[in-house]
Protein backbone atom coordinates (compact mmCIF):
# COMPACT_ATOMS: atom_id res chain seq x y z
CA UNK A 1 0.00 0.00 0.00
CA UNK A 2 1.22 3.61 -0.60
CA UNK A 3 1.04 4.48 3.21
CA UNK A 4 3.89 1.79 3.76
CA UNK A 5 1.15 -0.27 5.75
CA UNK A 6 1.99 -3.06 3.74
CA UNK A 7 1.23 -5.37 0.18
CA UNK A 8 -1.16 -7.36 -1.36
CA UNK A 9 0.80 -9.98 -3.91
CA UNK A 10 -1.85 -11.67 -5.92
CA UNK A 11 0.51 -13.02 -8.44
CA UNK A 12 -0.30 -16.52 -7.40
CA UNK A 13 -3.42 -16.18 -8.96
CA UNK A 14 -2.35 -15.11 -12.07
CA UNK A 15 -3.88 -17.20 -15.43
CA UNK A 16 -1.56 -19.85 -16.00
CA UNK A 17 -0.69 -21.37 -19.11
CA UNK A 18 -2.49 -18.74 -21.76
CA UNK A 19 -6.12 -19.78 -19.40
CA UNK A 20 -7.62 -17.44 -17.35
CA UNK A 21 -7.43 -18.43 -13.62
CA UNK A 22 -11.20 -17.42 -12.91
CA UNK A 23 -13.90 -18.07 -15.49
CA UNK A 24 -17.55 -18.51 -15.58
CA UNK A 25 -18.41 -20.88 -19.12
CA UNK A 26 -16.14 -21.09 -22.06
CA UNK A 27 -13.15 -18.86 -21.92
CA UNK A 28 -13.21 -16.91 -25.43
CA UNK A 29 -9.76 -17.14 -27.20
CA UNK A 30 -10.56 -12.60 -27.96
CA UNK A 31 -10.45 -12.39 -24.38
CA UNK A 32 -7.52 -14.76 -23.89
CA UNK A 33 -4.94 -13.15 -27.00
CA UNK A 34 -4.73 -10.02 -25.22
CA UNK A 35 -2.30 -10.19 -21.87
CA UNK A 36 -3.67 -6.97 -21.25
CA UNK A 37 -7.33 -8.23 -20.62
CA UNK A 38 -8.03 -8.53 -16.76
CA UNK A 39 -11.94 -9.10 -17.27
CA UNK A 40 -14.05 -10.68 -19.94
CA UNK A 41 -17.74 -9.90 -20.44
CA UNK A 42 -19.66 -11.88 -22.91
CA UNK A 43 -23.36 -10.51 -24.12
CA UNK A 44 -25.25 -12.02 -26.85
CA UNK A 45 -22.48 -14.00 -27.61
CA UNK A 46 -20.21 -11.18 -28.28
CA UNK A 47 -17.03 -10.53 -26.08
CA UNK A 48 -16.17 -7.47 -24.30
CA UNK A 49 -13.73 -5.84 -22.34
CA UNK A 50 -14.38 -4.49 -18.99
CA UNK A 51 -11.01 -4.35 -17.68
CA UNK A 52 -7.38 -4.22 -18.37
CA UNK A 53 -4.85 -4.99 -16.19
CA UNK A 54 -2.66 -1.89 -17.26
CA UNK A 55 -5.97 0.18 -15.64
CA UNK A 56 -5.61 -1.53 -12.19
CA UNK A 57 -6.01 0.64 -9.17
CA UNK A 58 -6.23 -0.37 -5.83
CA UNK A 59 -8.29 1.10 -3.59
CA UNK A 60 -9.31 1.75 0.04
CA UNK A 61 -12.70 0.32 1.25
CA UNK A 62 -14.92 1.69 4.80
CA UNK A 63 -12.03 2.36 7.41
CA UNK A 64 -8.89 0.93 5.40
CA UNK A 65 -9.27 -2.36 6.40
CA UNK A 66 -10.72 -3.62 2.91
CA UNK A 67 -9.64 -3.09 -0.54
CA UNK A 68 -10.79 -3.33 -3.69
CA UNK A 69 -9.02 -3.12 -7.58
CA UNK A 70 -10.61 -1.26 -10.00
CA UNK A 71 -10.14 -2.30 -13.54
CA UNK A 72 -11.23 0.13 -16.49
CA UNK A 73 -12.27 -0.72 -19.59
CA UNK A 74 -9.48 0.42 -22.83
CA UNK A 75 -12.67 0.66 -24.97
CA UNK A 76 -15.20 1.59 -23.76
CA UNK A 77 -16.97 3.32 -20.51
CA UNK A 78 -16.68 -0.40 -18.39
CA UNK A 79 -15.29 -0.88 -15.00
CA UNK A 80 -15.29 -3.86 -12.88
CA UNK A 81 -14.85 -3.85 -9.00
CA UNK A 82 -12.80 -6.14 -7.37
CA UNK A 83 -13.59 -6.95 -3.60
CA UNK A 84 -10.75 -8.50 -2.03
CA UNK A 85 -11.71 -10.82 0.92
CA UNK A 86 -8.77 -12.00 2.92
CA UNK A 87 -9.11 -15.83 4.26
CA UNK A 88 -6.46 -17.39 5.04
CA UNK A 89 -7.74 -20.69 4.58
CA UNK A 90 -8.62 -20.35 0.85
CA UNK A 91 -5.06 -20.76 -0.61
CA UNK A 92 -6.12 -20.85 -4.80
CA UNK A 93 -8.59 -18.32 -4.31
CA UNK A 94 -12.71 -17.95 -5.03
CA UNK A 95 -14.37 -15.37 -7.02
CA UNK A 96 -17.78 -14.60 -6.70
CA UNK A 97 -19.59 -12.37 -9.64
CA UNK A 98 -22.07 -10.16 -8.21
CA UNK A 99 -23.14 -8.68 -11.61
CA UNK A 100 -23.67 -5.41 -12.72
CA UNK A 101 -24.14 -2.72 -10.26
CA UNK A 102 -27.41 -1.55 -11.93
CA UNK A 103 -28.82 -2.29 -15.26
CA UNK A 104 -27.22 -0.14 -17.91
CA UNK A 105 -24.04 1.45 -15.36
CA UNK A 106 -21.32 -0.77 -16.89
CA UNK A 107 -20.01 -1.29 -13.46
CA UNK A 108 -19.58 -4.67 -12.45
CA UNK A 109 -19.19 -6.26 -9.08
CA UNK A 110 -16.73 -9.25 -7.92
CA UNK A 111 -15.81 -11.01 -4.69
CA UNK A 112 -12.40 -12.66 -4.65
CA UNK A 113 -11.82 -14.50 -1.47
CA UNK A 114 -8.28 -15.79 -0.53
CA UNK A 115 -5.24 -16.01 1.50
CA UNK A 116 -3.36 -13.89 -1.10
CA UNK A 117 -5.55 -10.89 -0.55
CA UNK A 118 -4.69 -10.39 2.80
CA UNK A 119 -2.42 -7.49 3.26
CA UNK A 120 0.72 -8.89 4.15
CA UNK A 121 2.84 -6.10 7.13
CA UNK A 122 6.31 -6.10 6.75
CA UNK A 123 8.35 -6.84 9.82
CA UNK A 124 9.89 -4.31 12.19
CA UNK A 125 13.10 -5.91 12.46
CA UNK A 126 16.66 -4.99 13.24
CA UNK A 127 18.28 -2.96 10.21
CA UNK A 128 21.31 -3.99 8.80
CA UNK A 129 23.31 -1.12 10.19
CA UNK A 130 21.78 -2.41 13.64
CA UNK A 131 23.07 -5.88 13.00
CA UNK A 132 26.58 -5.01 12.28
CA UNK A 133 26.60 -2.62 15.63
CA UNK A 134 25.26 -5.71 17.72
CA UNK A 135 27.92 -8.11 16.01
CA UNK A 136 30.68 -5.05 16.38
CA UNK A 137 30.40 -4.28 20.40
CA UNK A 138 29.73 -8.26 20.81
CA UNK A 139 33.43 -9.19 19.05
CA UNK A 140 34.91 -6.31 21.17
CA UNK A 141 33.61 -7.47 24.55
CA UNK A 142 35.01 -10.77 23.65
CA UNK A 143 38.11 -9.33 22.83
CA UNK A 144 38.45 -7.37 26.26
CA UNK A 145 36.81 -10.33 28.17
CA UNK A 146 39.21 -12.87 26.77
CA UNK A 147 42.36 -10.99 26.70
CA UNK A 148 41.87 -9.65 30.12
CA UNK A 149 41.81 -13.32 31.32
CA UNK A 150 44.39 -14.94 29.47
CA UNK A 151 46.22 -12.10 30.12
CA UNK A 152 45.83 -12.63 34.14
CA UNK A 153 45.45 -16.07 34.13
CA UNK A 154 48.07 -17.20 31.63
CA UNK A 155 50.79 -14.36 31.52
CA UNK A 156 50.07 -13.91 35.44
CA UNK A 157 49.51 -9.51 34.30
CA UNK A 158 47.61 -7.46 37.25
CA UNK A 159 46.18 -3.91 36.94
CA UNK A 160 46.26 -1.91 34.11
CA UNK A 161 48.75 -4.75 31.81
CA UNK A 162 46.09 -7.25 31.73
CA UNK A 163 44.09 -4.89 29.46
CA UNK A 164 44.83 -6.88 26.28
CA UNK A 165 47.28 -4.09 23.85
CA UNK A 166 47.24 -1.89 26.72
CA UNK A 167 50.04 0.44 24.72
CA UNK A 168 47.73 0.81 21.27
CA UNK A 169 44.48 1.60 23.59
CA UNK A 170 46.60 4.64 25.72
CA UNK A 171 48.17 5.83 22.34
CA UNK A 172 44.38 5.56 20.20
CA UNK A 173 43.51 9.25 21.47
CA UNK A 174 46.40 11.08 20.22
CA UNK A 175 46.72 8.78 16.98
CA UNK A 176 42.92 9.96 16.32
CA UNK A 177 43.67 13.52 16.98
CA UNK A 178 46.56 13.18 14.73
CA UNK A 179 44.78 11.10 12.41
CA UNK A 180 42.11 14.73 12.85
CA UNK A 181 44.56 17.17 12.46
CA UNK A 182 46.32 15.76 9.53
CA UNK A 183 42.84 15.54 7.33
CA UNK A 184 41.99 19.12 8.24
CA UNK A 185 45.19 20.19 6.67
CA UNK A 186 44.50 18.69 3.15
CA UNK A 187 46.63 15.50 3.91
CA UNK A 188 49.65 17.46 3.89
CA UNK A 189 52.63 16.99 5.79
CA UNK A 190 54.78 19.32 7.51
CA UNK A 191 58.38 19.48 6.36
CA UNK A 192 60.15 19.09 8.87
CA UNK A 193 63.76 19.70 6.91
CA UNK A 194 65.21 22.42 6.28
CA UNK A 195 65.70 23.14 1.98
CA UNK A 196 69.41 23.58 1.05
Amino acid sequence: MKDGSGTIDLSPLAKKGGQPNFKEGPANQECMQSSDIAVCQIQDDKYYDVGTQTSALFQNVGQGTEQKIVYKSSSSTKQSFVHLVCDPNISGGALAVIGETSSGSETYNFVLTSKYACLVTKSSGLSTGSILDIIFFVMLGTYFIAGVLYLRYKSGARGAESIPNYEFWMNLPSLTRDGCLFVAKGCKTEESYQRI
